[in-house]
């Protein structure tokens, strides 16, 4: 097998596990009730930033460039959420930088094409 038909395999396998994770997002029931902002202190330090600027902002909905979120964290994103945008923005408390979002009520939504993030407040 050549080379790039592997990768061209990899590639598909992906894009599958990718709408995978998105149908179970989907199916993710909504918290019952809002969190305080005390729960700032279950937001990584690294990312508290994050969390601060989207408590602050008071709206329901905030987009967000890489390069916006990258100045307001101070520190650039990691190589992964350009390479795996889905499963980086994914909103699950497995991992500690979507405490900056989901510790104060957000939920994230990536548009991979314009790699502009979309935090929306849960409901």
């Amino acid at each position: 097998m050549e080379y790039s038909q592997v990768i061209l395999e990899m590639l598909e396998r992906i894009k599958t596990l990718e709408s995978k994770v998105s149908a179970l997002e989907q199916r993710i029931p909504a918290p019952t009730q809002k969190k305080e902002p005390d729960s700032l202190d279950l937001v990584s330090a690294k990312y508290k930033k994050l969390a601060e600027y989207l408590l602050s902002s008071g709206k329901d909905r905030v987009s967000l460039t890489y390069r916006q979120i990258e100045e307001i964290l101070g520190f650039p994103l990691p190589e992964t959420a350009r390479k795996f945008k889905q499963s980086f923005w994914a909103n699950t408390e497995r991992h500690s930088y979507a405490s900056g979002w989901m510790a104060v009520g957000y939920r994230a939504r990536v548009d991979r094409s314009t790699d502009t993030v979309t935090f929306m407040k849960r409901a």
